[in-house]
Formats: structure tokens, C-alpha cells, sequence
């Protein structure tokens, strides 16, 4: 599926950096009229950005050598791979996309890390099973990375090949990031 992307310059009452373009969850929750607010939206710039990407004030602007295209695929992929995960933008976007968009997506790389967690998300926000086979044989994946959220026991879908370490389900789940305040607790000592 084709997106269009305007030259926005103004995005949930936000000013869109000179010179870039909408990304990822910002994109997508524009071209889908999403109601929901994209906490710090992302953005490509036309030139190359010092480092890869930088924050500016509440934009989160990628080098040009980031553009995802434009499709639904790439922006949900750019989604995944380089901002943070938003289930209530996820679950929205995947109520408002054709299903076939992210049954193209798994059948076009069923083994991918970044397909398998898309249908994963798809199948377990909205409640609705893709008409797709089984995932082929392959090294199950967390869903999120242990590093950057918190997370539960992991749970095997055999489906999927995704291993479900959320902290909730598809009807409620958190999604809780990890950052540099976010200290381990303490160890309980040989006394306690």
C-alpha cells in the first residue's frame, strides 16, 4: 500500500523540523486519521544527520539514508525497528490497515524478526487471525527486548515463533520502557 507523504508542516500541534519528512508511528497515525498521540513522533530528514539521528525538542529526526519509503510496510518496519513500541497506536493503525497489508508483509519474508513480530501484534491486539500458514521452522524471537522494557515470563506461540514476553494481554498491556532511572532493586541480603 502506497502512503502519501506531504510535505506536513504541522503534526499533532507540533512543528515538523525544516526540511524533514514524517516516519514510523507519525506517518502512519496521519495517513490513517489515527486518534491517538504520537509521544515523540519521528521524522527523516532530507540530509544527513551528525550520528544517524538526534532529538530535537520532542522530534526524533533520522538521517536520510533512514527513509523508509513509501509503504505501509516500511514505515510499520521503520516503526518497530527504531522507535519505541506504542500498543494503543499499533492496535489502532492495524484496526484502520486492509489485512491484507500485513499478510503481504509475512508472506513476503515469513522468517523475518520484524514480520513475524507484526503479525504477532496484528493477531493479538486486534483478535483477528490472518489467512496465513504457520510460521516455517525458525529460532523463536522475544517480542520485546528485555534491555529497553520490562517484560513477563515469556510464552512460546508456536504460531508466530515469537516468544510473548508482554506484561499483559491483548485487552490490557503496558508497555513499560527502561531508561537510565529505571534502577534494578536491590538484592535481598543473607540477612533478610
Amino acid at each position: 500500500m502506497q502512503l502519501e507523504t506531504p510535505a506536513t508542516i504541522i503534526f499533532q500541534e507540533r512543528t515538523v523540523p525544516t526540511g524533514a519528512r514524517l516516519a514510523g508511528w507519525a506517518l502512519l497515525a496521519q495517513h490513517f486519521a489515527i486518534p491517538a498521540p504520537v509521544r515523540r513522533p519521528s521524522c527523516v530528514s532530507e540530509q544527513h544527520v551528525r550520528g544517524s539521528y538526534r532529538h530535537d525538542g520532542e522530534w526524533s529526526i533520522f538521517d536520510k539514508r533512514y527513509w523508509p519509503g513509501d509503504t505501509f510496510a516500511g514505515h510499520l518496519g521503520f516503526a518497530l525497528r527504531h522507535e519505541p513500541i506504542d500498543l494503543l497506536i499499533l492496535k489502532r493503525i492495524f484496526e484502520a490497515a486492509p489485512a491484507r497489508e500485513v499478510e503481504g508483509l509475512v508472506r513476503a519474508a515469513p522468517t523475518s524478526i520484524l514480520a513475524r513480530r507484526a503479525w504477532y501484534f496484528y493477531e493479538a491486539l486486534t483478535g483477528r487471525t490472518l489467512d496465513v500458514e504457520d510460521a516455517p521452522n525458525a529460532a523463536a524471537i522475544d517480542l520485546l527486548d528485555a534491555g529497553e522494557y520490562f517484560t513477563g515470563k515469556a510464552r512460546l506461540s508456536k504460531r508466530h515463533r515469537v516468544r510473548d514476553n508482554l506484561l499483559g494481554t491483548g485487552r490490557f498491556c503496558p508497555a513499560i520502557r527502561r531508561t537510565a532511572l529505571s534502577l534494578p532493586l536491590p538484592k535481598p541480603s543473607a540477612r533478610d
